[in-house]
């Protein structure tokens, strides 16, 4: 508690002893509203103004997030209102809502794209977002321009381009339970080639820890990421793009234990298998872009290919009830051409085609212990499965906007068409207690196709004062597919299958940029119809995926800046929804709310600047934040709850020419909370372990300094 007393004070006090000037930095907290007027914004495929964009929109630089020496996207959870990403479990599950909408598990609401490049699955999701330009995240459905995974939102992350002189940047960090941080980035020009390396690590003792491993921590990480990136600029405004990504990461198994323990004691578990989930990923790509006159033409084509391992006890609980051990290797390739009129003053359209090949195969082994009569119906002693999954999807879209009809109106209208075909090799083997040999039990070979148009209609009023009102109505979709394990033992019948998803999302908004650049507000009110909803379900030998019913989705968001007093800004988010079932399988269920998603998000912060020039700084910003987050059910009978709690965060920046110092502690006051709860299937027969859970992260302080050459 010291140390938090004493970074408080040094918060409240320093100013008074510094001289008050000017500001000139460009990386200054003092610019931020200004920042955002200026910003570009590429998500709806070309250079616009938030304030052209009529969809709700956040836009987030690296100074925006609060904490962390590598920040990762479950870092901007309340910055962008109604977003929330589990901070807990490993990188191979990390549920995603939007507005209400998500699943703990299987294919995301929100599409993801790094440098235009899509990123289809959530194991991929959660990465180092160092050497970042800019965070776009748009909210409500994106599907007409994007497609697969869109279905309630795209985030569009830019990192910096490579540069046209020499540059070196390096970062050190260390935070509690022994943290390590490491990133260098190295711009390399050779005349018309602009290169550009960089490499992070990370590494952290982890603060779980395991009563039957005796105390041994049971979260440690570690990960590595190199890339490339390359940008030719050839003559008559060609340019082209080619990028190479290589990520390595391993992290301690989940960190579940029976809620009533957790409660006494937030980080402890007891489990006597080891667990934990290692990843490869590997991504490149390569871009085309020619700009006219008239028109410009986009050329990107992708390469992904990832592998990983889990090792899982299963039951959670120091029994040998069941164990988990799951090998993958995924094959995505990715080709998309557009072509875009010039911006002109009456009219702009874009039309294009996407296409995809991703090819799944899955591997498990799940053995069963001495204590497995808490768990199966059987006598089982081993059991395999193997699944491939190959999918792949052709869509063509196109997108209209009508201006000037009147003054500062904007109309806009779009139109895809989205087809994918699944095709399914399944198999499994039972190992039965007392015989020698596997016996074939289930086998399965499927194949089915969806497809769907997704249309889009906005309208856009625009006021030379620097108001817009804006309304649209979007369809999003998620195509159906199969599972990859059979959960039903009792029988041999095999249905892995599950149905496609649509949602229609009705939004209006008001967006306002003060023409002296001192005050900005979005707000925004929407209505989300969502039929044949896709749920996870936590079945006996694993998760899965089944259509529930219809949910429907309704509230408000706001984001705004303001500088109140020169150097002093003050920052509000914030997002309410009300997610609940009008229709379900199960109709007990009816009325009840999304699993996982927050009532509400919240983030408000104050950031104070100041001119510093003492040990090759010159700028100061001290920042403070409080996150919220509202109440979350992790179970359709709505049984395993989470009350509202606030998180409280503090920055303390120096920077400089040469040299960055940062000084950050999240979770001040060690909040305690839970980040996940679940019925655990042996708590069927074992009362104790039923609500198991996982805690939230504790109080970390941590500092780094960058280096800038």
């Amino acid at each position: 508690m010291r140390y938090i007393l004493i970074i408080l004070l040094f918060f409240i006090c320093f100013p008074a002893f510094t001289q008050q000037s000017a500001i000139g930095s460009p990386d200054s907290v003092y610019s931020i509203v200004q920042q955002l007027q200026e910003v570009t914004v590429i998500a709806e495929k070309r250079e616009l103004s938030p304030s052209d964009i009529p969809v709700a929109l956040t836009v987030i630089n690296e100074r925006s997030i609060p904490g962390e020496n590598n920040p990762d996207l479950r870092n901007i959870s309340g910055i962008v209102p109604n977003f929330y990403m589990q901070e807990g479990g490993l990188k191979l599950s990390t549920p995603m809502y939007m507005r209400g909408i998500g699943t703990v598990s299987g294919t995301p609401p929100v599409g993801l794209y790094v440098d235009g490049v899509p990123v289809f699955d959530k194991n991929a999701f959660v990465f180092d977002l160092y050497d970042i330009q800019q965070i776009e995240v748009l909210r409500g459905p994106q599907t007409t321009l994007y497609g697969r995974n869109s279905i309630n939102g795209l985030i569009n992350i830019n990192t910096r381009q490579a540069g046209n002189k020499f540059a070196l940047r390096g970062k050190i960090g260390v935070a509690s339970y022994v943290s390590q941080n490491y990133n260098l980035v190295i711009d390399l020009p050779l005349k018309k080639l602009r290169n550009k390396f960089s490499f992070s690590y990370n590494k952290s003792r982890g603060y779980f820890k395991n009563k039957f491993e005796s105390e041994r921590r049971s979260n440690p990480t570690e990960s590595y990421n190199g890339q490339y990136q390359g940008n030719i600029y050839a003559g008559r405004n060609w340019k082209i793009g080619l990028g190479a990504n290589y990520v390595h990461s391993f992290d301690g198994g989940y960190a579940y234990y029976a809620v009533d323990s957790l409660k006494k004691e937030r980080y402890k578990v007891n489990y006597n298998t080891p667990s934990s989930y290692k990843r490869d990923l590997l991504r490149s790509y390569l871009s085309v872009k020619k700009s006219g006159q008239h028109a410009a033409f986009n050329w990107m084509s992708s390469y992904s290919w990832s592998k990983d391992k889990q090792i899982l006890d299963a039951d959670f609980t120091y029994l040998d009830v069941f164990d988990n051990y799951k090998k993958s290797k995924q094959h995505l390739v990715t080709q998309e051409i557009n072509l875009q009129s010039a911006a002109t003053r009456y009219w702009d359209w874009t039309i294009g085609t996407f296409g995809f090949y991703k090819g799944l195969e899955n591997n498990y082994l799940a053995t069963f212990g001495k204590d497995k009569h808490f768990l199966l119906p059987m006598p089982l002693d081993e059991a395999t499965y193997y699944n491939s999954t190959t999918t792949k999807g052709i869509a063509g879209y196109g997108q209209i906007g009508v201006k000037e009809l009147w003054p500062g109106m904007v109309l806009t209208a779009g139109l895809r068409y989205d087809y994918e075909n699944v095709h399914l090799n399944y198999r499994d083997s039972l190992l039965l207690t007392g015989s020698s040999q596997f016996e074939a039990y289930h086998s399965s070979k499927k194949d089915k196709s969806f497809a769907a148009w997704l249309p889009k209609f906005s309208f856009l009023q625009k006021w030379e004062k620097g108001i817009s009102l804006y309304a649209n109505v979007a369809k999003g979709y998620k195509a159906g597919g199969y599972n990859i394990i059979v959960n039903e033992m009792s029988s041999q019948f095999v249905d892995l299958g599950y149905e496609e998803e649509e949602l229609w999302n009705y939004e209006i908004g008001l967006k306002y940029f003060s023409p002296r650049k001192k005050f900005n507000l979005t707000a925004a009110l929407f209505y989300i119809d969502w039929k044949d909803q896709q749920i996870f379900v936590m079945g006996m030998m694993g998760p899965s995926i089944k259509n529930a019913g219809d949910a429907r989705s309704f509230g408000g968001e706001l984001d705004l800046q303001w500088e109140i007093v020169p150097r002093l800004t003050y920052t509000f988010s914030a997002g309410y929804n009300h997610a609940e079932y009008y229709h379900h399988l199960i109709q007990a269920y009816e009325g009840h709310r999304i699993v996982m998603s927050p009532e509400f998000t919240g983030h408000a912060g104050l950031s104070y600047q100041m001119p510093l020039q003492s040990l090759g700084f010159e700028n100061f910003v001290a920042s403070t934040t409080v996150s919220g987050f509202g109440t979350q059910y992790f179970d359709e009978a709505n049984l395993l709850k989470q009350s509202p709690y606030f998180l409280w965060n503090l920055d303390l920046y120096f920077s400089g020419k040469h040299i960055d110092f940062h000084i950050w502690g999240k979770n001040l006051l060690d909040k305690a909370f839970f980040t996940y709860m679940l019925n655990n299937p042996v708590g069927e027969k074992l009362p104790q372990y039923y609500d198991m859970g996982q805690s939230g992260s504790p109080a970390r302080f941590g500092a780094s300094i960058a280096f800038k050459i």
